[in-house]
C-alpha cells in the first residue's frame, strides 16, 4: 500500500467550487485509508489554511470537524502553513484549532520526500 501526502488548497467555503473540493479531498482520504494506505500529513496551503480559520457557515464547520476527527481517529497530523495564513488571513497561527499545526514548505517537502504520492486538491 501506498504513503501519501495530501496538499489542500481549497477552501472550506459555502461557495459550492471551493467547498466540493474540500469535501473530495476529505472523501479522497477516508477511501484511501479504508484501502489501506498510509497519510503521513495532510497540507494546508492558499485559501485551504481558512479550515483553521473560524467558519463561515455550518457547512464548513462540519467539514473542519471532519477533518479533526480523521486526523484524530488515524494519528494523521493537519499542518496549516503559518506564512500564507499569517500574510494573506492575518490567522494568528499560535491559536489553532485542535489537531491543527504550523508547518511551512519546509516540512511539507520532508514529508513529501517520505511518501510515495502527493495527491493535491
Amino acid at each position: 500500500m501506498a504513503t501519501l501526502v495530501l496538499a489542500l488548497h481549497a477552501a472550506p467555503a459555502a461557495d459550492a467550487p471551493a467547498h466540493y473540493r474540500s469535501l473530495l479531498a476529505y472523501h479522497y482520504a477516508q477511501a484511501a485509508l479504508v484501502s489501506g494506505h498510509r497519510i503521513e500529513m495532510i497540507f494546508f496551503y492558499g485559501e485551504a489554511v481558512l479550515h483553521a480559520a473560524a467558519p463561515e457557515s455550518p457547512e464548513a464547520a462540519t467539514l473542519i470537524e471532519q477533518w479533526q476527527h480523521l486526523a484524530q481517529h488515524h494519528q494523521i497530523p493537519l499542518v496549516v502553513c503559518p506564512t500564507y495564513a499569517e500574510t494573506h488571513y492575518q490567522l494568528d497561527t499560535e491559536q489553532l484549532p485542535p489537531l491543527f499545526t504550523a508547518g511551512g514548505l519546509t516540512e511539507f517537502s520532508q514529508a513529501v520526500a517520505r511518501v510515495d504520492r502527493v495527491i493535491q486538491f
